[in-house]
């Protein structure tokens, strides 16, 4: 049970909204997907070549002025029409980002929805071995750090550890290598001791060390469920905000953190549209 929490949550099932857990699970399809050229991929081929991305530009603070919103980066300050944040909730919570008086309530909901502990350790298979491509495996889930593993996903020569809760906290806590040497030794127990000699650490996850980050995905505490609403709120039609954590059952997910995007989009067009001097019939004019 604590296992299983940990991969879905990445926290203890004492520490979970009831009504938040459920409502994930009748909305999912139990299925997960992955790309074989991976999520950034996707994404880069799906922004429109005029799109001005700034890379490696962390925002500091963000201030409204009488006609624009103004986000102040280590580059420079940039202003428009509206603005969309999308961090994370322990970002959010946090003092990373100075935010216009009056977002407090954003920010409690924010800790509300604070971010489990996940992470992942990769293998590469160096030498022919049995295991079949695209298969799966669990550990000893009696044990609350198992692991979930993928194995030889699209048939590449790795395998995925997925670690939750109490697993990922030893890279946490202890870093890569004792990552590694968790999954092995769980890996040589359910597949014997040749296991040992066909692999070879390749990588580690470590969203939870990431200030930019700091962790994996939002779990609603025991009674918070309606924190998710709270904090998709706009903020005086100017400051929207978007991310997994504001959708009220996909959140976790790639897809639901992509819908809460055009769900904020379109409220921001709303909120541009209604403040033209043509009416929401005229046209559309951002600053």
């Amino acid at each position: 049970m604590r296992a299983i929490a940990g991969f879905m949550s990445g926290v203890s099932p004492e520490n979970i909204s009831a009504t938040d857990y459920l409502a994930y699970d009748e909305a999912s399809t139990g299925k997960n997907w992955n790309l074989p050229l991976g999520y950034g991929t996707l994404v880069a081929a799906s922004l429109p070549s005029s799109t001005a991305l700034r890379l490696a530009t962390p925002v500091e603070r963000i201030d409204l002025t009488a006609d624009c919103v103004a986000v102040a980066t280590r580059a420079g300050t940039v202003r428009a029409g509206a603005a969309i944040l999308t961090v994370s909730t322990t970002v959010l919570a946090g003092d990373a980002i100075r935010l216009p008086p009056g977002t407090e309530p954003w920010r409690e909901a924010a800790a509300a929805l604070p971010l489990g502990r996940n992470e992942k350790v990769f293998l590469e298979i160096g030498r022919d071995t049995a295991f079949e491509a695209d298969s799966h495996a669990y550990g000893k889930l009696r044990d609350a750090r198992s692991a979930a593993y993928s194995i030889r996903p699209n048939g590449w020569p790795v395998i995925e550890a997925f670690l939750g809760g109490e697993g990922a906290r030893i890279l946490e806590e202890e870093g890569p290598a004792a990552g590694f040497a968790f999954v092995s030794a769980e890996l040589t127990g359910l597949f014997g001791g040749d296991v040992a000699s066909a692999t070879r650490p390749l990588a580690a996850t470590s969203w939870s060390r990431v200030a930019s980050i700091g962790g994996a995905y939002s779990c609603a505490l025991p009674g918070q469920s309606q924190a998710r609403a709270r904090l998709a709120r706009p903020f005086e039609d100017r400051l929207f905000f978007a991310g997994e954590a504001t959708h009220p059952h996909d959140f976790t997910t790639a897809h639901g953190a992509h819908d809460s995007g055009q769900r904020a989009a379109d409220e921001v067009l709303v909120a541009l549209r209604d403040r033209s001097p043509f009416g929401r019939r005229g046209p559309l004019t951002a600053a």
